[in-house]
């Protein structure tokens, strides 16, 4: 079968900026400042994260951006969980378990990533580029937990602004 008129086959997805796939924008708001800012400055840094691999930065020059945001991600979940707390979300346990779960996608990130050596690591393409690691953490992040699971609680928090029960 021929693919190269298919959506994908003329060129790797590798050509791609991130930036191209995803656009950080209102659509990705909770409508919450801060919890808002939070997410833009984690996804900021992701993608300088992604940009510095996939224009051929290694290991050493993404090593200090991968420790802000090993930093940055757990004290954003502490965040979020203080203020869902504070507004009784229904479903804080759940949301809860979510970041674990990503904190442990974090931690084995962080563990390959530092196996890594500038010297031996395949640039801009290979699977196993810490690049891309990086790159499904933030994919996950951005796409799969914000814009899924706290947009779940978009409208608690708007409820809990405005004195009124969130529909159900």
């Amino acid at each position: 079968m021929d693919t190269s008129n298919a959506l994908f086959g003329r060129m790797q997805m590798q050509q791609y900026s991130i930036n191209n796939l995803i656009q950080w924008g209102d659509h990705l708001s909770v409508e919450h400042p801060v919890i808002d800012g939070q997410h833009k400055v984690i996804f900021d840094l992701g993608t300088k994260v992604y940009e510095t691999w996939h224009s051929g930065g290694g290991v050493n020059a993404l090593r200090p951006a991968m420790d802000k945001l090993a930093h940055l991600l757990p004290a954003h979940f502490a965040y979020e969980e203080r203020l869902l707390a504070e507004i009784g979300y229904a479903d804080l346990d759940q949301h809860v378990a979510e970041h674990r779960s990503m904190l442990d996608e974090l931690a084995s990130v962080q563990k390959r990533f530092q196996k890594f050596r500038d010297d031996r690591v395949s640039r801009g393409g290979s699977l196993l580029a810490p690049g891309w690691s990086i790159m499904q953490l933030i994919l996950g992040f951005t796409l799969g937990h914000v814009m899924s699971s706290d947009m779940s609680y978009c409208r608690s928090l708007i409820a809990s602004r405005t004195g009124a029960l969130p529909p159900a």
